[in-house]
């Protein structure tokens, strides 16, 4: 228990980039929704994504102010773009190349529960061809499209 605590009281610390610090300590640490907005939590929840993950997304999404969210559809700027367990391979790479050509926008690809090979060789190539900062959680896969940021991998 003590262990437990501890860990989670130091998660995002080694993070350099003060977004993805944010974005750690403000989304992916909190166990309850931050905010009033459940609109994107209700939907993840409708289609079967566990509650934790649902939460990380919803948090997510209020703390970096996007102007809407789409599931298994790619994003227009400024927009957080979420593929499911249901999308397709093809599906996440057309999101993946949507997100790399618009600015200010995110995907997240939701990695199957147990962890999927096929899913997880192609997050690591999309990684690898994703033009700017990209973080790695066990259930999902974050790529960010911003200016400002450096090409980097982080895992959180």
């Amino acid at each position: 228990m003590w262990l437990e605590k501890h860990l989670r009281h130091r998660s995002g610390f080694g993070v350099h980039s003060p977004m993805l610090y944010r974005v750690v300590r403000g989304a992916m640490m909190p166990r309850r929704i931050q905010g009033a907005d459940r609109g994107l939590y209700e939907e993840l929840r409708a289609r079967g994504v566990r509650r934790r993950t649902a939460v990380r997304l919803q948090n997510l999404y209020t703390l970096e102010g996007y102007g809407a969210w789409r599931i298994d559809s790619p994003a227009a700027e400024g927009e957080l773009a979420i593929a499911t367990h249901r999308a397709t391979d093809q599906e996440v790479v057309a999101m993946a190349r949507a997100c790399a050509k618009a600015e200010g926008s995110t995907l997240a690809i939701l990695h199957p529960i147990g962890g999927s090979k096929v899913r997880r060789t192609l997050c690591r190539r999309l990684i690898g061809e994703h033009p700017s900062m990209s973080a790695s959680k066990l259930s999902l896969t974050l790529l960010f499209k911003r200016a400002d940021l450096h090409k980097q991998h982080i895992v959180i």
